[in-house]
């Protein structure tokens, strides 16, 4: 096979490993970030994709591992192998929007199909020539608003950091590329055979610890949508409200001395509850974390590379905030569950080893001989946990521009994005926002939970927010 042609870089680590299984497959194809990006003056002469073939070329000088490609080998242990060059012209595709899209808009229909359709599509055409990401330009109607800028790329590549770090290096080269842009620039970007970053598993000891973990109460009913199958086709959609739509949701929480990040998901919670039989006694939210604040910064700051764990939290319908109808939190009270989902996040980080270091879950994975064998073997078994909630939190405008000037390319709305993981939550929420708008991205599996349920939990999502400004 081509790929196994290829310079090896280093061995995959387990985490690593577990995204390229599930890629191999047809468990997991892919995540993403989208990006709109609008010129802050007039741009004489400006052509759109030099512009965007000249900032990519310095984006790919930048980070060594988009020419890396994971490469699963019969004889040896699976490690990344290294693409000599990159033909631009095949890593990126233009698309015309069909429609305006209105700034104000708190659905983007177009831009959800596309991100469905790049979700559903994996990387395995070319497999060994082509690069395991791709960069989508969904162009404004009008040029002068400018454009989205979508990448999607391989969980193994990347974490949800990674995508911002790629985007922040994208906005610099935009306007590094404006400002001095002279001439054809080549379409074919040669390695320059830097090494990429370490795996997760050579940063971290990652030990494991000795108690079991605390079990659930095994008669409690609780759901989980239906057992892992496949094929996993990806359902999305997305919303996004402008930040000071949340002003209120963010007093609400100080109020209740609860952080955001813990009251999204027990909103998503009381959304799903509200809107399941009254035989689901139990939830369980996944909760992705990064361990990069627990790495060496030289080798992970600014560094695309896959370095998450996660935590899972059991909410019960029993504790559900009782809520009367008169209240003004219109039968969504949210913060006995938040409260709950806030100690269990503490518990988590405060979970150390004698010798100090996080006791991580991901952990678990060096007692899985064959990860292969692991997930074709949980097919036809529940599912793991009920829903997901990734919140990235807040993605800034690039630092460290050339000069102090105005930048020359304002970052505007921001999505996160994945396609839907077979063995994972039947739905999973994604959360950006840059300080100017929220975005969130809803992914599932086609079948896993009743499209009708999704579609309440957004329209639930839209009503908090829109009531609360």
């Amino acid at each position: 096979m081509t790929e196994r042609q290829l310079k090896k870089i280093r061995p995959l680590g387990k985490l690593e490993q577990l995204s390229e299984v599930a890629h191999h497959i047809d468990f997991f194809t892919n995540t993403g970030l989208s990006a709109h990006y609008a010129p802050t003056q007039a741009l004489p002469g400006f052509d759109l994709e030099e512009t965007v073939y000249g900032a990519l070329s310095q984006v790919l000088t930048q980070h060594p591992v988009l020419f890396a490609i994971p490469v699963i080998s019969e004889k040896d242990e699976p490690y990344w192998g290294r693409l000599a060059s990159i033909d631009l012209e095949k890593a990126v595709s233009f698309v015309d929007r069909s429609q305006p899209c209105l700034t104000g808009d708190q659905t983007d229909d177009e831009l959800d199909s596309l991100l469905e359709r790049q979700h559903n599509t994996n990387f395995k055409a070319g497999y060994g020539t082509l690069p395991v990401w791709r960069l989508i330009i969904l162009k404004d109607h009008d040029l002068s608003k400018g454009f989205t800028t979508s990448f999607i790329a391989h969980h193994s590549m990347t974490d949800g950091t990674g995508l911002r770090i790629f985007h922040d290096s994208f906005q610099k080269a935009l306007c590094d590329i404006e400002s001095s842009f002279v001439g054809h620039l080549d379409r074919v970007v040669y390695s320059n055979d830097a090494p990429i970053a370490p795996s997760l598993e050579s940063l971290h000891p990652l030990p494991i610890p000795t108690n079991a973990p605390a079990s659930h109460d095994a008669e409690l009913n609780e759901w989980r949508g239906t057992p892992i199958a496949l094929p996993c086709v990806t359902r999305y959609k997305s919303l996004s409200f402008p930040s000071h739509m949340m002003g209120h949701f963010v007093q609400d929480c100080k109020k209740h001395r609860v952080a955001p990040t813990a009251a999204l998901p027990s909103l998503v919670a009381r959304l799903l509850y509200n809107n399941l039989p009254l035989t689901a006694e139990a939830l369980t939210c996944n909760l992705p974390v990064s361990l990069r604040s627990d790495l060496p910064p030289k080798l992970v700051e600014g560094i695309m590379g896959n370095f998450i764990d996660a935590f899972k939290v059991q909410v019960l319908r029993s504790d559900l905030d009782q809520v009367s109808d008169d209240s003004s939190t219109g039968a969504t009270g949210i913060w006995n569950h938040a409260k709950k989902i806030q100690q269990a996040t503490r518990n988590y980080f405060a979970n150390a080893s004698p010798s100090g270091e996080l006791y991580a879950n991901v952990a678990a994975l060096k007692l899985i001989p064959d990860i292969g064998a692991a997930l074709a073997g949980s097919i036809g078994h529940p599912r793991g946990e009920s829903f997901e909630v990734s919140n990235l939190g807040t993605f800034s405008q690039a630092k460290n521009i050339k000069g102090d000037a105005k930048l020359l390319w304002h970052r505007g709305k921001v999505l996160l994005s994945r396609c839907a993981y077979a063995g994972g939550a039947p739905l999973v929420i994604c959360v950006l926002n840059n300080e100017e708008y929220v975005g969130f991205g809803f992914t599932w599996q086609d079948g896993s939970i009743e499209e009708s349920i999704v579609q309440a939990v957004i329209d639930g999502i839209t009503t908090y927010f829109n009531t609360r400004t």
